[in-house]
């Protein structure tokens, strides 16, 4: 059985687990059950640079289950990895050590000109992280980005990192970061309003900072 097949079987559909994300009871089940395939199919999913395959090592790695082998075969991956790969080696390497440093990938690609649902997922992760100034800085900008959803995301982390409960949403604060509404133009007044929200967020989440 190949990768592919095996991916379906696991985690069924591609078009269900791209829209409504994977789900990884089956994946915990086989880790049980036939530790072996699991490693030797997530090996093979990661050599073709699947986003899932080390998603589900990260998932693992939480468990106390990752397979054998797992942070070698990540390390192995990272250099040439890219895109939302990268942002799921990294995150199970953060799993696999606990070396914060992992951000740093996460970072690059939220920073980068990668498609926008690629950015939202480089902030999610980022949540898993313990802040720090640079990480802060780095979702400050992302507050700041041209697209609506990669600032909203980037937001709320902040407001993770804050420990606070509210979504960005529910405040005032939403409407420096909310346009350009649908047939506006892009202004700088926009993008003023968005830093002036950017500083705020970030004033907040840095008042826990040690």
């Amino acid at each position: 059985m190949d990768w592919i097949q095996w991916r379906n079987d696991v985690f069924g559909d591609p078009y269900l687990v791209w829209h409504e994300g994977p789900e990884f009871t089956e994946l915990r089940r086989r880790a049980g059950t036939a530790p072996d395939e699991v490693a030797r199919m997530l090996a093979a999913g990661v050599a073709t640079g699947d986003p899932l395959a080390a998603s589900s090592i990260a998932v693992l790695a939480d468990d106390g289950c990752a397979p054998d082998g797992a942070e070698a075969l990540l390390l192995a991956a990272v250099p040439g990895a890219t895109g939302a790969f990268l942002i799921r080696a990294a995150q199970a390497l953060h799993a696999l050590t606990g070396d914060e440093s992992w951000s740093a990938p996460v970072v690059s690609v939220l920073a980068s000109d990668e498609f926008w649902g690629v950015r939202i997922d480089a902030a999610r992760v980022l949540a898993g992280f313990a802040p720090t100034a640079e990480l802060i800085e780095a979702l400050g900008r992302g507050v700041c980005d041209t697209e609506f959803l990669v600032r909203t995301h980037c937001a709320n982390v902040l407001r993770e990192y804050a420990r606070r409960k509210r979504d960005i949403v529910e405040l005032k604060l939403f409407e420096k970061i909310r346009g350009p509404h649908d047939g506006e133009e892009e202004t700088e007044a926009h993008r003023t309003a968005r830093q002036e929200a950017a500083d705020r967020l970030m004033a907040d989440a840095s008042r826990l900072l040690g």
